[in-house]
């Protein structure tokens, strides 16, 4: 029987004593490989400008002065918290600062080791930290591990000590996407974590965070960069870099990045790489944010206040074809239209859209031909516009239509001007006022006061003496005894046959018969008479509703034969009267159509 233990081992080189012959291109290839490594590594090594130029610590930072002076103070005193939140909008920072507050809590160098956030030099953890490969600093992104079983596992490893670290810091990122679960299960270890362990949230949209967790933190809100700060962002990124550009290229990167460090920086960096040769032009820049050009945005407000509407739309199928967005060509124009509103009301000297001396000028010279009223009216349409474009699945329609509307609009008079126009051309009628008129002005003297006194004694002497000599005087009488419901029925529902004092005949036009015994009930109430109510099948007069229609009517057709309202008819597409008010100083009926109303 033949074991493993038997057979005896053999060599495998003596087994194969054929030479292995060299293949040249196997052995180029290969090395080859190796020489192209370090080249490789070396192309990709590329840093974008937004991490290479990273704050490295809390003097870095930009426009936070505030949440640093805090935190000094804070570690100064021995008063730091077991949680912060920070909160803002993107790229200002809230990542970086976490890192930094995590790199201040471990800070430990041979002459330190304590909490420090003038870190003057690289201490034992801080380049882990930084490159987010520390043991102790544990980073969590909670917009991809949203549920419970993650926050288990921070529950669990709280109560391990750290490895190396003075303290075990859990920082979550975006901590907003984290579910109610979630948020719930993280409560009790947020209120009473273990001395060794801080936790920092991130996050850009606070309001979604749960009120329970906001209490038990200490919150920073980091502010939103301003123009300036970006502009002096750039200008040291662009030193440091020994690229030179612009002061208006400059201008329009801050604008588009929207307050952001991070998309100032990333702007920054694909405007280096469109030009090769160094030379960045403006007209290349505004291509590519997909940005108008202010002169052309001025043209065009020429042409829509103009109701130049062909040219306007020719200006703006032309802007879109060359990159313009849609977007930001309507809001583009709001920013022209604020700078104008805001020149007109102020007389301020300040360039604010970077237009430059021609372009400048141009709107200091558009602000003296259009009124503040305009503007608003172009404000609030260009508001209106700019949700309808970014809603629309066909954005070039919906600004062609906004421009249009606006330009129709233009040369539409405003409200007081059409009323200080009535008042002209009904100059004569003013002019020439009746003995009538002469009496209703001089009663118009009258204080409210003695006004209000008289038609008081009137209502009191009618209550008192409540004897009705018409079918209008009972409705009278119900309206002054407040009967509401009564005083809407023999105006709407009743029909009157014949009226005698102490006997009314009625035709009840619903079938209410409930109406007659209400009215006789009130009647004796009020009089202290007996009234005869009869309820008549006769057709009888028009109710007190339907002479009303007539009447009104009537002055509507008078209205629209006045000259005025004629020439309403002309300045407007559509004309309709909808209420009618009588009003001495602005009437455009005249005196002798008001006595017609009047005798009705």
């Amino acid at each position: 029987m033949v074991t493993s233990d038997n057979i005896e081992e053999t060599d495998d080189s003596s087994m194969d004593t054929t030479p292995t012959m060299s293949d040249e291109n196997q052995d180029d290839f290969l090395s080859e490989a190796k020489k192209g490594d370090e080249k490789s590594s070396f192309k990709n090594s590329y840093k974008v400008l937004a991490r290479k130029y990273r704050p490295q610590n809390f003097d870095d930072l930009m426009g936070q002065e505030i949440m640093v002076q805090t935190l000094k103070n804070a570690f100064k005193t021995n008063r730091i918290a077991h949680a912060y939140i920070l909160t803002g909008v993107r790229g200002i920072g809230k990542t970086t600062t976490a890192r930094l507050l995590a790199r201040s809590l471990n800070y430990e160098t041979d002459l330190i080791n304590e909490p420090n956030i003038e870190m003057s030099e690289i201490g034992k953890h801080c380049e882990e930290i930084m490159e987010s490969r520390h043991i102790d600093v544990i980073e969590m992104d909670a917009a991809s591990r949203t549920g419970i079983a993650d926050i288990r596992e921070i529950i669990d490893s709280v109560n391990y000590s750290p490895s190396s670290a003075r303290y075990k810091i859990y920082i979550i990122d975006e901590v907003h996407m984290l579910s109610k679960a979630a948020f719930n299960g993280l409560l009790k270890t947020l209120e009473e974590p273990p001395a060794h362990v801080k936790f920092i949230f991130a996050t850009t949209e606070v309001q979604k965070i749960p009120l329970t967790i906001l209490s038990r933190c200490q919150r920073f809100d980091l502010r939103r960069f301003d123009n300036d700060m970006i502009r002096s962002l750039i200008n040291k990124v662009c030193e440091k870099e020994m690229v030179s550009i612009d002061d208006p290229i400059i201008d329009l990167i801050a604008r588009a990045s929207g307050g952001s460090a991070r998309d100032s920086l990333s702007l920054l960096d694909q405007a280096m790489a469109l030009s090769t040769d160094g030379n960045i032009s403006e007209e290349k820049i505004r291509q590519m944010l997909g940005m108008s050009d202010q002169s052309r945005v001025i043209d065009l407000y020429e042409y829509i206040s103009n109701t130049e509407i062909e040219k306007a739309l020719f200006e703006v199928k032309d802007q879109v074809d060359i990159g313009t967005d849609p977007v930001n060509l309507i809001e583009s124009l709001g920013d022209l239209i604020h700078e104008l509103t805001r020149l007109k009301v102020t007389n301020s000297e300040d360039d604010n859209l970077s237009l430059g001396p021609d372009g400048f000028k141009r709107i200091k010279t558009l602000k003296e031909r259009v009124s503040v009223k305009h503007l608003s009216r172009y404000w609030q349409m260009i508001l209106k516009a700019s949700s309808e474009i970014k809603n629309f699945s066909k954005p070039l329609s919906a600004l062609e239509m906004a421009i249009i509307r606006m330009s129709y609009i233009s040369d539409l008079p405003t409200p007081d001007e059409i009323i200080k126009k009535i008042e002209e051309d009904n100059l004569s009628l003013t002019e020439k006022k009746s003995p009538n008129s002469q009496i209703a002005h001089s009663s118009s003297n009258v204080s409210t006061t003695s006004v209000k006194h008289i038609r008081q004694e009137k209502i009191e002497e009618e209550t008192n003496d409540a004897t009705p000599q018409s079918f209008e005087d009972i409705i009278e009488l119900a309206r002054l005894k407040k009967n509401i419901r009564l005083q809407y029925d023999l105006e709407n529902n009743v029909s009157l046959v014949s009226f005698e004092k102490g006997k009314i005949e009625l035709n009840v036009l619903d079938n209410n018969e409930k109406i007659l015994s209400t009215l006789s009930n009130k009647l004796q109430e009020w009089t202290s008479q007996k009234w005869i109510i009869i309820n008549s099948s006769s057709q009888g007069q028009k109710t007190i509703k339907e002479k009303r229609d007539d009447s009104e009517r009537e002055l509507q057709s008078l209205i629209k034969e006045h000259p005025i309202y004629k020439k309403a008819e002309m300045e407007f597409d559509k004309v309709e009267i909808t209420s009618i008010e009588e009003v001495k100083k602005l009437s455009i009926v005249s005196d002798k159509n008001n006595d017609k109303v009047k005798d009705k």
